[in-house]
């Protein structure tokens, strides 16, 4: 039987087989404004190399021990931070394009451990990242981003109580995250782990042998953000 090839947020193609695409729930109640941060706000810029955000996605059913769990990376996160002492009147915005995201880099899995020991054949890979961009799944062509916008910031630092705004392949959900926040004179660094499902944004996915193997419908998304204060 060949491998599994799993994919990322709602993502899930395998080798021997794609996802249809899940009808939508009727249109959400109308949401909140994204955030607008104050004109004295200090404003700190993504540092895309030192940042790191991930989604994994894992197998399911009664035959998971012939599927792999998946690691996609964002190899490029651009994006901004404006902070100010009222966290309420803060915002940020990142940007993740997706013709830059990594199928199962092996630090990725490495990082993981229990379940992410066999590394995928680099067919598999360039197969799982094909099907990932094109129409059924992430379409890059019409949608080449993946946005994470702030809608609401409670608490006090280090840590906050975050509303996002996650869009994806053109599906926007509002998702609640925790965040860790270290900050000095000139740098912050932000870091969150949060669950999203994959039929939230319209896929469905894969399953065969009447469910008995499938891709599990969450996705564990796990972020650290570093940024550098502008001047």
């Amino acid at each position: 039987m060949r491998t599994l090839s799993i994919l990322l947020l709602a993502l899930a193609l395998s080798a021997c087989g794609t996802p249809a695409v899940a009808p939508l729930a009727p249109a959400d109640t109308p949401r909140p404004p994204l955030l607008q941060a104050a004109a004295n706000a200090q404003r700190y810029t993504v540092v895309s190399e030192r940042s790191d955000i991930r989604f994994v996605v894992y197998r399911a059913g009664r035959l998971a021990a012939l599927g792999h769990n998946h690691v996609i990376r964002a190899a490029e996160v651009r994006g901004h931070i404006a902070l100010v002492p009222t966290l309420s009147r803060s915002s940020f915005s990142l940007r993740l394009p997706v013709a830059q995201f990594e199928v199962d880099p092996v630090d990725a899995r490495r990082d993981e451990g229990d379940g992410f020991e066999v590394q995928p054949s680099k067919d598999a890979m360039a197969g799982t990242r094909r099907n990932m961009l094109g129409t059924r799944v992430l379409d890059a062509e019409n949608h080449p981003t993946v946005n994470i916008d702030a809608v609401a910031l409670h608490g006090t630092l280090p840590t906050l109580d975050t509303t996002v705004r996650l869009t994806l392949r053109g599906v926007s959900r509002d998702v609640r995250v925790p965040v860790s926040v270290i900050q000095n004179d000139h740098e912050l660094i932000a870091t969150a782990d949060f669950e999203i499902r994959q039929t939230d944004f319209g896929i469905t996915p894969m399953s065969v042998f009447g469910g008995a193997l499938q891709v599990a419908d969450a996705v564990k998304v796990r972020m650290r953000i570093v940024a550098m204060r502008t001047p």
